[in-house]
């Protein structure tokens, strides 16, 4: 129970003890600490009460009063919500988060999400370098950490160091070998170079680049990705790894699809795609003629009046698509809600820490103000119990404020979900228009086909009238059939990687559903506990200020 205390946010707010001084963080705002001088007045404060409420509990024992008041001593309090007092319920009530994910994840053995790569980004290190000018500049590498129990890689731990453009080189062969998946979109770059520098900045990157590899880990198909293993295992510099090198895709620059374009026009090159080029996404070729005539198609499909027939599971995924698009909305929705509940669950918690420093104040005034009456008049008995009730209070709300500030961190951690599945949203769609772009592919290639192989027909039917046959034409019949079969080679592999990354969009989108829907399961059931305790424990801090305030005289007493 003591570990499960420790690694959960939620176990610290129910059972924190006195000298518990654990720092809070919440992931969606910019600021989550107190604000400034708030720790500093609330340590003057306390001290000074602590001097006064010595003082008037001697001089209560020697006048005799029998009236019960705060035994807490406030000194004891470390920090601006520090929690005092004793654990008000048994353990056996507590939220327990591990146990309720595994509750949820029950009967869920064959989830698609192997535990077989545990990673860690940590020890952010900057290095210097110069360019080409001379000019220094500075980059953040940062320790990536493996430890795994697949035979397929060579050590059971490796710790490598990888800068961010090493994330972006995998992100993109990702992209370019694995068409049709959908993969876990990278952290983006800092538009800012100013910030670069701020250690906020560099410990927000080394979080975000954590969970990015996490989660490229979570799937059942990158998990075993050459790219993968590489990226973690590889040591020294990735750029410059044989190894590393090896897994690039050959792709053309644009420069190279200029310079190609016009030998292909004037027929000085082939203006067919080889076979290796048309199983490649068009984006990734230098072919620009290509991408002329599969824009050109694309046209003429959206002119016509009945557009070629689809098969079914092309029109299952196309629906899938527009479902995409509308839960994406409904998550972005939900996210804000959720961003905005987060915040005003802050600011309460900020309130009550206000409410308690003032009350804290004012017993401190109250002890000050009875001290000038003197000690055995009415006034300054009066100003004892006002000062001890307002010490009372105040010092509850400030350990709500606490109980509030870890339950807000502990929020912003379980929908964390919401926010990960809306920026997985975006790479579902790009996985199904891939899909949608390699079958664009197949329809150009199977038209200029068709328009090659009407040319032979004419061609023929034309030669046949000439007696003794006409030599231009069977020479243009001859290089039209190299054209079909170079063709018929094209679209053989251009009908394959559609078939293959429509084959990877079905299981993909089975794969997604099935993970939602846990995600989202378990994220409700977390935050309803997390919840659920929270209350709880605040009842409890205030039934404790209850029993421990003097009794009300009654009407008749009066």
């Amino acid at each position: 129970m003591a570990a499960s205390a420790h690694n959960d946010p939620l176990s610290s707010i129910a059972f924190a003890e006195p000298q518990d001084d654990v720092v809070e963080e919440v992931p969606i705002h910019d600021d989550p600490r107190p604000h400034q001088g708030e720790e500093q007045e609330t340590s003057s404060l306390l001290a000074a009460d602590a001097h006064h409420l010595s003082a008037n509990q001697s001089q209560e024992q020697e006048q005799g009063l029998h009236r019960q008041h705060d035994t807490t001593r406030v000194d004891h309090m470390a920090s601006y919500g520090q929690l005092v007092g004793q654990q008000s319920y048994d353990d056996s009530s507590l939220f327990d988060r591990h146990a309720r994910t595994a509750e949820s994840s029950e009967g869920a053995s064959s989830s698609s999400r192997p535990p077989a790569l545990k990673i860690t980004v940590a020890d952010p290190l900057k290095k210097v370098e110069q360019n080409f000018m001379g000019v220094q500049g500075g980059y953040v590498t940062y320790r990536v950490n493996t430890q795994t129990s697949m035979p397929s890689y060579p050590r059971s731990g490796s710790a490598v160091r990888r800068r961010f453009r090493d994330f972006v080189a995998l992100g993109d062969l990702l992209k370019t070998t694995h068409r049709g998946y959908f993969i876990p979109p990278r952290p983006e770059k800092n538009p800012v170079e100013g910030q670069r520098a701020s250690a906020d900045f560099v410990e927000g990157r080394r979080t975000a680049l954590q969970h990015y590899l996490e989660q490229l880990a979570a799937h059942p198909v990158i998990s075993q990705s050459e790219e993968l293993k590489a990226f973690l295992t590889v040591e020294g510099s990735l750029a410059d790894s044989y190894q590393w090198r090896q897994l690039q895709p050959l792709q053309g620059s644009v420069l190279e699809g200029i310079a190609r374009l016009p030998k292909q026009l004037l027929g000085q090159e082939g203006a067919i795609a080889a076979p290796a080029e048309a199983a490649q996404s068009t984006k990734a070729t230098s072919d620009l003629l290509r991408r002329f005539k599969e824009y050109a198609t694309s046209v003429k499909e959206g002119m016509k009046a009945e557009p070629a027939p689809l098969t079914d599971e092309e029109t299952a995924l196309r629906n899938e698509k527009i479902r995409v698009d509308d839960f994406q909305d409904k998550l972005i929705h939900a996210s804000r809600k959720a961003e905005t509940m987060v915040s005003q669950f802050e600011e309460v918690g900020t309130v009550l820490g206000d409410l308690g420093l003032a009350l804290i104040a004012m017993a401190k005034y109250e002890d000050e103000e009875g001290a000038k009456t003197g000690s055995y008049t009415d006034s300054s008995s009066a100003a004892r119990d006002i000062a001890a009730d307002a010490r009372r209070v105040g010092m509850t709300s400030v350990r709500l404020s606490r109980l509030s500030r870890q339950a807000t961190a502990g929020f912003a951690t379980e929908l964390t979900p919401l926010h990960d599945h809306l920026a997985l949203t975006r790479a579902v769609g790009k996985a199904l228009r891939e899909r949608e772009q390699a079958l664009l592919t197949v329809s150009a290639l199977e038209n200029e086909l068709r328009a090659k192989r009407r040319g032979i027909s004419s061609l023929e039917d034309s030669g046949q009238q000439v007696f003794g046959g006409d030599k231009g034409k069977t020479r243009r019949v001859h290089n039209l059939q190299s054209d079909v079969a170079a063709l018929e080679a094209a679209l053989e592999a251009a009908q394959a990687e559609y078939d293959k990354v429509m084959d990877r969009n079905l299981k993909e989108v089975q794969r997604w559903e099935k993970d939602r829907a846990e995600d989202f399961s378990v994220m409700l059931n977390q935050f309803a506990g997390m919840e659920v305790a929270f209350h709880e424990r605040s009842r409890d801090v205030w039934q404790e200020i209850v029993e421990q305030m003097p009794a009300m005289p009654s009407t008749s007493q009066q």
